[in-house]
């Protein structure tokens, strides 16, 4: 296997990181959302087919016995920085060193990968799929930036993405996109994942995005007065899922925690929800973890994903006793990890070739 950390290991690198790292905000350019309360869906047909392109991974589990232990993976606002703060590389690396300690490891993504630097534009998202898919990522979420190139274009990202795309709450003529939720069975548990964004994508997309050419709103992200939609519709998905059998539910929100976002701001949805194991959050930018607590009055945390890969969420489940431990990765320093600590893995070479390839230095 042609893994090696040529000067420093991966434990120096994680006691490098700081725990949090600075909130960061954003403008909204536009008025208001389209205002209504759409009905929820309860099919989980799709609006359309969609064919993955089945491209193989880079990942290689490293020849381990599994110990049992189930751990999730999260990135979220990537915004194009595959070679920033841990990079691509590094989130490999990372998946790596735990799966040599015997874990089992999934990798989930929060939404708004696909644009944020030039590469994103020039391949309209297309060079952060294929990294995606070289990286082996299981589930992923759309998130604002999900829909920058166009509603055609968010359709043929999701048709080369070789992971699932999952949403309860994004409908076009009242059909549901995306499922709400997917079961993964690992490890002998079944874990569901159930997605959520944020219907402020309605007026951070490009003009038209979501409308028809009279310019009639045909798509809806649940928006209301108060959010109460949203949390019934991923009140909804949990339901389902548990009753398909999942022992373990996991919610990933590009939702965040902008006040200006209200009244879909992760607290407002996750306290009325009940069933949820952990909450994987994205949108904000920030790195605050942070506790809640859900519809049943269990203690519950908010598990934040930063920016440009800044960060990396994570859940534990543990095979001893099913406990559910959640935390945060943080990374701040001016280099990236790969670069730092001389971090050599397929995925660092992946990352290599293709900044050569469209002369990125």
């Amino acid at each position: 296997m042609d893994v090696t950390i040529k000067k420093k290991s991966l434990a120096a690198l994680i006691l490098a990181c700081s725990l949090l790292i600075g909130a960061c905000s954003r403008e909204d350019p536009k008025n208001s959302v389209p205002s209504g309360t759409p009905v929820i869906i309860t099919s989980q047909t799709t609006e359309a087919p969609l064919q993955h392109s089945n491209k193989p991974s880079l990942h290689v589990r490293p020849d381990v016995a599994a110990n049992g232990d189930i751990v999730i993976l999260m990135t979220g606002d990537m915004h194009c920085g595959f070679d920033k703060n841990f990079g691509m590389g590094g989130v490999y690396e990372v998946r790596y060193q735990l799966e040599l300690k015997g874990d089992t490891v999934l990798l989930v993504d929060n939404g708004d990968a696909v644009q944020g630097d030039i590469l994103g534009y020039t391949t309209k998202g297309s060079v952060m799929i294929d990294l995606m898919n070289d990286l082996g990522y299981d589930v992923a979420i759309p998130g604002v930036n999900e829909f920058h190139y166009g509603i055609d274009r968010f359709y043929e990202i999701v048709k080369q993405a070789n992971y699932d795309y999952i949403c309860c709450n994004l409908l076009k003529e009242g059909k549901q996109v995306l499922k709400p939720y997917v079961i993964k069975e690992v490890c002998g548990k079944k874990i569901a994942f159930v997605g959520v964004t944020t219907p402020k994508a309605l007026t951070l997309a490009p003009d038209g995005t979501f409308q028809d050419a009279s310019g009639n709103y045909i798509y809806s992200f649940m928006q209301d007065e108060n959010g109460q939609t949203i949390a019934r519709a991923v009140q909804e998905s949990v339901d389902k899922a548990r009753a398909e059998g999942a022992q373990y539910v996991i919610l990933m929100g590009h939702i965040g925690n902008e006040e200006a976002s209200a009244p879909w701001t992760f607290d407002l949805i996750t306290t009325r929800v009940k069933g949820v194991d952990a909450y994987l959050d994205s949108y904000s930018h920030d790195g605050s973890i942070l506790e809640y607590i859900d519809a049943e009055g269990n203690k519950r945390t908010r598990i934040p994903a930063g920016k440009r890969l800044s960060g990396i969420g994570w859940i534990r489940i543990s095979s001893v006793d099913g406990a559910v431990t959640t935390g945060f990765y943080s990374y701040t320093n001016e280099m990236n990890s790969t670069d730092l600590f001389d971090i050599v893995n397929p995925m660092t070479k992946r990352v290599e070739e293709v900044k050569r390839a469209n002369g990125v230095e």
